[in-house]
Parts: structure tokens; C-alpha cells; sequence
């Protein structure tokens, strides 16, 4: 198995008898230079990181690459739950990104070129089904007590990895003193899986990562966009003994969309590929023993034939109990401190390519066509809601931005925080900056701020200090929830952009987006009376 049993061939390796400390070391020579690499014994072995130094930046990073979670999802265990890894017998080498989990980018839905042009192919060792592995970036210094960073990526459930440069924890971990986990989980026809991934990866945090120096009662969990979403689902469906603390949804939660789709409905992708497969046996067993002797490349063609759009994970009773608006209403969920947000322009991607049609946009949405009428009349030409707007395309781009982002972060910060009764914290990420040089007719767009929290590629501010407001005020939030960032907690919404970074300005919810609250009353009879 790839990854799993990399013997040291330069290193001369000394394990103390007694495993319980965090700071076990092994001393190597490599191309000449005497240095330390950090070692650290999990409940599955021993593995061995390396350190690196975060550029632009006097600190170094201690990484850790790719240790498996999970056993390789392959053979008898694909389409299955994931399973604990087996323990290893000689240390791990943990020095290289793991596989990203198979992608899709043949998907015809607008903005997936835009999507291609930021987040291009995955970086090597590309895709693979064995692609359960985590990544853990720690500070170089103090090991002990740390908060702890899980984040979630993005991607629509059809593509996304841990190993993009874009979620490299290093400069997170040293310049603010957490510990960050980027974990991969599976996509596509396996977005219920991949929660039940994401929540492996939990249970594997919770029980090694104090070996690292983090603690495990000060987690976060956070994610972007459909990492959001399941960052959604993981509250909606904690266990009483809650493997977090708090939560950060950025651009996406799990009560922006319809309510999820019935396991075997007619929009269950799985059920698609079932029937694509001709697998549509009599016996739920047979089913999955037919689509698990399924090529890869032939499930690649079939994502690529048929285009797969985002989908949330399918209702089934263990990662989506209950439609979960109406959870979150009755109090069922994870009473943790949120920060929720989106950026100015979260709708511009999507948009790309749809055309000036605004009227037959909006009828292409899954709404009732009384709702549907509403909203045509919300967003008719010269009304309030688009005044400042010239073309169908940005029209369409604001209504996108509204529907799907802005107005939904306003919608479960005000139900999160007044029926779970935690702080909740809201934002609008609006810094000009973050604007893509080749695509500035994009704006602030969708995913541009990532770099910011992780300090990472993309960055167009002129001062490295600059650089990191986002970070820390994400940090600050890790750090002490209860506490979190420097503004004030919900109706005021923080408007964030780095010039004012010093002393956020806020405004209230209302005040702010007014046509969010059409969008409220079109939510309630939608997600809440379903």
C-alpha cells in the first residue's frame, strides 16, 4: 500500500522505551547537513515528519504528511465505511502529500474552468482510491495544550484534496501558535462516506493528537464551501460526547439548500450510477458487490458523461438524520460557539457562463414556481436589489450570491443563535484585494479567502504582516471561542478587509442586507415547514 511502510534509509532511529512523551526525536543526516527531525508514536505506530521553514517568515513548521486514518478504501472495504487503519511495525516516513481521493472536474456547471485555473489537478502524487490520509502541522517550540484546527475543504463534493497548496497548514501553525489537521475524504458518488471520512478523522484527532502537543478538548473544526456544509452536517449530527468545541463555516452551511434527497430518489446520484452500471439487483448487497467490481477508469467516464452537480449528502439516517433546518430549529445540534460568513462576491463564480437570461435562471431553480415568481420580482431590472447591476450576468451573480451564501450566513447565525443559545459571530469578507488579477470581474470571489486564513499562495497584499489579519483573528477565534474575534457577537456582522483590520467596523444584519430578509421569509417556508 502506497505510503503505508516507507523504511528510513538515512536515518538512525532511537525509540525511548517509555512512548508517553510527545517529543521523541530522531537525528539524521541528510546531503550533509545534521538536523532533527520530529518524531511522534501514535496508537498506530511510530512516524517521522520533517521541518520545514514557512517562507516569508522567521519560523520553521514541524509537517507530518500523509498518515493514513483509515484503512485503503479498496476491494472489499470500497463503498464502505471507513474502518481504522491497521497499526504499522517500523516507523512511518510522513514526509509526502498523500493521494488526493478521485476528482471530477468534467463537470459542465458554470465556473468550472475558473475552478481548473485556481485549483488545477492535484499535486503528486495525483488520485487514488487508497486516499484516506491526514496531514498535522505543529509549531516548533512548546508541545503541549495546543488548539487545534480541523479544517474540511471544499469543492462541491466532486473535487478537493488536503494536499493543495492552497490548505498548507505551515504558516497557520508557526505564526499563530495552533496546531493545524487537513484531512482528505471521499468524493462524488461517496459524499455520505466521505462525512463518515471526515468523522474518522475526528476520532483519529481526538484520540493521537495530544501526541503532537495539542489538546484534545480545544478542536475546531472548520471548513469552506461544501467543507462548510459538512462542517454543518458534523453539528447537526455530533454524539453526545462532542469531538469539537467550535465551529467556522465559511461561504456554505448545511441549511442553505432544499432539503437533501431521499437515499434512493430519482436525484440520488448514486442511484444513477447504479442504473448506469446495470447493477439494479434485487438485493442491496448484490447492488454494492456489482458497482464495487466497477473500474475506476469506468466510473471516471461516467462522472464525466453524465456531469455530476453539487449535491449534498443524501438523507440516510446516520451523517443527514433529519433535514437540517429543522433540526437546528428544534435544538438539535452541537451547542458550540460559530463563526459563519461569505465573501462580497461568493455568486461571481457560478455565474460565469450562464448567460443574461435572468428569468430563465431563476426558473431553473429548485424552487416552487410560487417562489420562483418572487424572486423574479426581487430581482426585476432597476429594482432595489439591482440598481447598481447592468448586466443579466451580474444580476444572476448577486441572486446566486444571496441565495446560496450571503443571506443563507444570516439565516443560520440568527437560528443558531436563537435556538441553540451559543455566541455567534458573523462576517462579510470584502477586501478589494483578494480580487483575482485574471478574473477581476469576479470580485471578491468564492474560496479567495483561503489564502488569507491559511496565509498560503494567492496573497496579492503588498506587507507579509498584512498578509496575516485574517489569520489571526480565525486564530484568536481558535484559541478562545467563547471569547472570539475582535467584534461583536450577531445581529452585527464584521466587515472584513485589510485595511480596516485593526479595528473591524461592523453593521447590523438588517441594516446590511435588507433583502436577505425576503430571502428569510422564502427559506422558512421552504426548509422549516418541509
Amino acid at each position: 500500500m502506497r505510503f503505508l511502510l516507507k523504511i528510513l534509509a538515512l536515518c538512525a532511529v532511537f525509540i525511548p522505551a517509555s512512548t508517553s512523551s510527545p517529543l521523541e526525536r530522531v537525528s539524521c543526516h541528510d546531503n550533509n547537513n545534521d538536523y532533527t527531525r520530529p518524531v511522534v508514536t501514535i496508537d498506530s505506530g511510530v512516524i517521522i515528519g520533517k521541518n520545514e521553514h514557512v517562507p516569508g517568515s522567521t519560523e520553521t513548521v514541524h509537517q507530518f504528511l500523509g498518515i493514513p486514518f483509515a484503512k485503503p478504501p479498496v476491494k472489499n472495504l470500497r463503498f464502505s465505511p471507513p474502518e481504522h487503519p491497521l497499526p504499522w511495525h517500523k516507523p512511518l516516513h510522513t514526509t509526502e502529500s498523500p493521494p488526493a481521493c478521485i476528482q471530477d472536474f468534467g463537470n459542465k456547471t458554470s465556473g468550472s474552468e475558473f475552478q481548473k485555473a485556481l485549483f488545477n489537478t492535484p499535486p503528486a502524487p495525483g488520485e487514488s482510491e487508497d486516499c484516506l490520509y491526514l496531514n498535522v502541522y505543529r509549531p516548533k517550540g512548546d508541545y503541549k495544550g495546543k488548539p487545534i484546527l480541523f479544517w474540511i475543504f471544499g469543492g462541491g463534493y466532486r473535487f478537493g484534496a488536503s494536499s493543495y497548496p492552497f490548505y498548507d497548514g505551515s504558516s497557520l501553525a508557526a505564526n499563530q501558535d495552533i496546531i493545524v489537521v487537513t484531512a482528505n475524504y471521499r468524493t462524488n458518488y461517496k459524499r455520505n462516506l466521505g462525512i463518515l471520512d471526515q468523522r474518522l478523522a475526528l476520532d483519529w484527532v481526538k484520540r493521537n493528537i495530544h501526541a503532537f502537543g495539542g489538546d484534545p478538548n480545544k478542536v475546531t473544526i472548520a471548513g469552506q464551501s461544501a467543507g462548510a456544509v459538512s462542517v454543518g452536517h458534523l453539528i447537526n449530527t455530533a454524539p453526545s460526547t462532542l469531538p469539537f468545541r467550535a465551529a467556522i463555516l465559511q461561504s456554505g452551511s448545511s441549511l442553505f439548500q432544499l432539503p437533501p434527497s431521499p437515499p434512493n430518489s430519482e436525484f440520488s446520484s448514486w442511484t444513477g450510477l447504479v442504473q448506469r452500471l446495470n447493477c439494479t439487483n434485487s438485493s442491496d448487497a448484490a447492488v454494492l458487490e456489482c458497482v464495487r467490481g466497477a473500474s475506476v477508469g469506468t466510473l471516471r467516464k461516467i462522472l464525466l458523461e453524465t456531469g455530476l452537480p453539487f449535491q449534498t449528502p443524501n438523507m440516510d439516517n446516520v451523517t443527514v438524520l433529519e433535514y437540517p433546518a429543522k433540526a437546528y430549529a428544534a435544538g438539535q445540534a452541537a451547542k458550540v460557539p460559530i463563526l459563519i460568513g461569505s465573501t462580497l462576491d461568493d455568486g461571481s463564480t457560478f455565474a460565469y457562463g450562464k448567460g443574461d437570461n435572468v428569468t430563465a435562471f431563476i426558473n431553473s431553480l429548485s424552487f416552487p414556481p410560487e417562489i420562483a415568481e418572487a424572486i423574479i420580482k426581487l430581482y426585476a431590472p432597476n429594482s432595489t436589489a439591482t440598481a447598481s447591476l447592468s448586466t443579466g450576468s451580474q444580476i444572476i451573480s448577486q441572486i446566486i450570491t444571496d441565495s446560496t451564501f450571503r443571506c443563507p450566513a444570516g439565516f443560520a447565525a440568527n437560528l443558531t443563535a436563537t435556538t441553540l443559545k451559543v455566541p455567534v459571530w458573523q462576517y462579510l469578507f470584502n477586501d478589494p484585494a483578494a480580487s483575482h488579477p485574471d478574473y477581476a470581474e469576479l470580485g471578491v470571489y468564492h474560496t479567495s479567502d483561503i489564502a488569507y486564513v491559511f496565509g498560503t499562495q494567492g496573497l496579492r497584499d503588498p506587507g507579509q504582516a498584512n498578509k496575516l489579519w485574517l489569520q489571526k483573528l480565525w486564530a484568536d477565534f481558535v484559541k478562545n471561542p467563547q471569547a472570539g474575534p475582535s467584534w461583536k457577537q450577531y445581529p452585527s456582522v464584521g466587515l472584513l478587509r485589510g485595511d480596516r483590520a485593526n479595528a473591524i467596523p461592523t453593521e447590523n444584519v438588517k441594516t446590511l442586507d435588507p433583502i436577505c430578509r425576503v430571502w428569510d421569509k422564502l427559506y422558512s417556508s421552504v426548509l422549516l415547514k418541509h
